[in-house]
């Protein structure tokens, strides 16, 4: 079996974001919420915040101590381990802005989190998320990488590489992701919802064993 080219997104997917943004919810605005609460991906919505303060708030969220603060998700180090070993090609592909690769690279060093390639796409694009030119791909760039697999939290990403690339993704399943009864029946079977890492790693397993037949 050779290995395959593998497309893993990091927050909320490899690291567990949501919860310490709601903490940076509580320091900046002294206003708390659930993460069962978090209904909408657009954190302007669900945090009820105004333009300008959900544009500071993203920037405190994008600064280095918050990025590295992060804590892994559960059982994230020991997959990606598993699958380097078995000659699987993992690449890291982030919505993050490019001026967070130097604490997203030491935060994946601390954690020993095996990736084999790290690129900032621009998933929304969005102005400023990219002031100052920095390194990015767009995805019109995500064709010439050739995934084969793909595990995400944002569904409108998920969708799009169904139906652009014809990639199956494991949706890692978030309050903001579950939304998927108005999607087209051939969109969701491409779908699989997995409640963490183990769910991720026998989605994998089980794909390859279909594809070994």
């Amino acid at each position: 079996m050779r290995g395959r080219r593998i497309y893993v997104d990091i927050d909320d997917v490899l690291s567990s974001t949501i919860e310490r943004l709601i903490d940076l919810l509580e320091q900046l605005h002294d206003r708390r919420v659930e993460v069962e609460e978090v209904l909408h991906f657009d954190l302007e919505k669900s945090f009820g915040l105004d333009a300008d303060e959900i544009a500071r708030f993203m920037e405190h969220a994008h600064a280095d101590p918050v990025i590295e603060s992060l804590e892994p998700a559960p059982g994230a180090r020991e997959v990606l381990g598993r699958w380097a070993a078995s000659g699987h090609h993992v690449h890291l592909v982030t919505g993050r802005p490019p001026i967070t690769n130097a604490a997203s690279r030491r935060w994946l060093a601390s954690h020993r989190l095996h990736h084999d390639a790290l690129d900032h796409l621009d998933k929304w694009g969005r102005p400023s998320w990219n002031l100052d030119g920095l390194p990015a791909i767009g995805f019109d760039e995500l064709p010439r990488l050739r995934f084969e697999y793909a595990v995400e939290d944002s569904l409108d990403t998920a969708v799009r590489l169904v139906e652009q690339l014809d990639v199956p993704v494991a949706l890692m399943d978030r309050p903001w992701n579950r939304a998927v009864d108005r999607l087209p029946r051939e969109v969701r079977e491409r779908l699989v919802r997995c409640r963490g890492w183990d769910d991720v790693a026998g989605w994998l397993a089980r794909n390859e064993e279909r594809r070994g037949r």
